[in-house]
């Protein structure tokens, strides 16, 4: 389903951001005009993490002017095997000034917003405020759940990802999308899983592992899917859910309407 494009286009590209963005500038979908857009989105990624690294380090390098970081943690040394935003170097260092850093080094014009929280049912909607898409790269239940609620009751749209062992997940979630012909039923985190699972059930990357390099495939969809969404180019993962089995390199597609409920 194709999507009404999130932002309004920016100011026009100077001289330098021609240059930079030149191998974006003559695809169709795209071209100057979504260019301008993407500079002017601003963009929450929650989680600096497995998916956080990647889709960031694609957001930061697509364009886009603001990228807000929400990530209470510090670097370890277990991170670096998939979480490819940090290096040796950072060990210890907070996650969003690691995180930072990098993407300052790819595009200095960009503006990064640290947020060294937990984000909490409490504190989500203030974080949120004044962001265009929320990415969702956290690795537990209860955040998820946070995310997309709040994200549900101010109405932005939410790019959903989870990945365990060799497989992942990819959504589109929004309670209020918008199509070139109007309004549709929005979609949401509880359409595809309506509770949390029971805490005895879950299980960590500690504890059964997770494929680095499957991490950075997904995060670099979660951001291909972001700008989609920022740009009204493509059909987003609007109503899909993409599943990915990275050892039979092989993709499955599985709609996803809204639950009826009552």
């Amino acid at each position: 389903m194709k999507l009404t494009a999130l932002v309004e286009p920016g100011p026009a590209l100077s001289a330098s951001d021609r240059e930079r963005f030149a191998r974006h500038l003559p695809i169709p979908e795209l071209g100057e005009l979504a260019q301008r857009r993407l500079r002017a989105a601003k963009v929450c990624v929650v989680g600096a993490g497995g998916l956080g690294s990647p889709a960031l380090l694609y957001l930061a390098a697509a364009g886009v002017g603001t990228l807000g970081i929400v990530d209470s943690d510090s670097v370890e040394l277990v991170n670096l095997q998939r979480q490819v935003l940090h290096g040796t170097p950072g060990i210890g260092v907070p996650k969003v000034d690691s995180a930072a850093a990098r993407l300052h080094d790819l595009d200095p014009s960009i503006r990064v917003v640290p947020h060294a929280v937990r984000l909490t049912r409490e504190n989500a909607a203030e974080v949120f405020a004044g962001y265009d898409l929320v990415l969702d790269a956290v690795d537990n239940y209860p955040t998820r759940y946070v995310i997309s609620d709040t994200c549900a009751e101010l109405g932005i749209p939410v790019v959903w990802a989870a990945v365990l062992v060799t497989r992942a997940q990819v959504s589109v979630f929004w309670s209020r999308p918008q199509t070139p012909d109007g309004p549709v039923p929005g979609i949401t985190l509880r359409d595809l899983h309506p509770e949390p699972p029971d805490p005895d059930d879950w299980v960590t990357a500690a504890q059964v592992g997770v494929l680095g390099a499957m991490c950075g495939q997904v995060g670099a969809l979660m951001a291909n899917e972001a700008v989609k969404l920022i740009t009204g180019a493509g059909e987003p993962l609007f109503g899909r859910l993409l599943y990915l089995d990275t050892m039979s390199a092989r993709t499955a597609e599985v709609p996803i309407v809204p639950r009826r409920t009552g």
